[in-house]
């Protein structure tokens, strides 16, 4: 073999340190993982917070405490932030679906006004669930999406 390939090259911080540092960034990861599993709500004995997009029932579990006031627990804000976070994202999605498509204003499913907010699209949701708690069963985006459309009509300006 020519002389060129055994380059005496100098060694690395990790290399120096006989492993050791190795060894601890090796640890680090899965400690930080498991703290963090036994440290979430579900490990700490608290009842996990329900799948918001299963059914009616889950959102009405879990947005109960929209508009209520009391004691704001952990659990209740994570609760709260969930509820908040999927209804936004949902509104979101659902009205910029049509939009992409290039639907016209007046052929959409829900033309919500702007300064709507989603507390005020929570309740919307809630009363569409409390006029109709036999589709309660229904999976949380079917109901959404008959409840925007019915209290946001885009054909309510005929």
């Amino acid at each position: 073999m020519p002389a060129s390939v055994f380059v005496d090259h100098p060694q690395s911080d990790v290399e120096s340190r006989d492993g050791w540092e190795a060894a601890v960034r090796l640890l680090f990861v899965p400690a930080l993982l498991g703290i963090f599993f036994v440290c979430t709500p579900a490990s700490m004995g608290q009842k996990s917070t329900p799948d918001i997009s299963r059914s009616g029932r889950d959102f009405l579990e879990v947005c109960s405490s929209i508009d209520s006031e009391g004691n704001k627990d952990s659990a209740r804000i994570y609760r709260d932030a969930t509820c908040l976070g999927w209804v936004a994202g949902f509104a979101d999605g659902f009205l910029v679906h049509e939009e992409l498509l290039n639907v016209p204003k007046k052929d959409r499913m829900a033309c919500v006004p702007q300064g709507v907010t989603t507390i005020q699209t929570v309740r919307v949701i809630k009363k569409y669930l409390a006029d109709n708690p036999q589709k309660a069963h229904r999976p949380t985006r079917y109901i959404a999406s008959i409840a925007l459309a019915g209290a946001f009509s885009c054909k309510t300006g005929k």
